[in-house]
């Protein structure tokens, strides 16, 4: 793998993508115990919530600490990451970015 501006460039970049969704963002580093409710509430403001979901362990049930939420426009999404990236919500510095789509070659 290469180093590129700082950040890895190779497989991982392959398998992550690079095409936005245009209405779904993703959020990481939130607390475990953040709920898909308490989400959706979080980043109504920005706009119509069609979705929140976090992402949890198979086994366990409970959520991994990240999650996306789908709005209705794209000017919403954009909003959103724009207000909310950086901030603190639960405790917890939280990333928000516009999600990405998923390669599986």
């Amino acid at each position: 793998m290469m180093r590129r501006g700082g950040k890895l460039a190779g497989l991982a970049s392959r398998v992550v993508g690079t095409k936005p969704f245009s209405t779904e963002i993703f959020v990481s580093r939130l607390s475990f115990y953040t709920t898909e409710e308490e989400l959706q509430n979080i980043f109504s403001p920005f706009g119509a919530v069609d979705e929140a979901r976090l992402v949890r362990d198979n086994q366990t049930g409970r959520p991994k600490g990240f999650g996306f939420v789908r709005y209705s426009s794209q000017a919403e999404a954009q909003k959103a990451v724009k207000a909310m990236d950086g901030r603190i919500i639960r405790g917890r510095l939280v990333f928000v970015e516009m999600a990405k789509e998923r390669k599986t070659e």
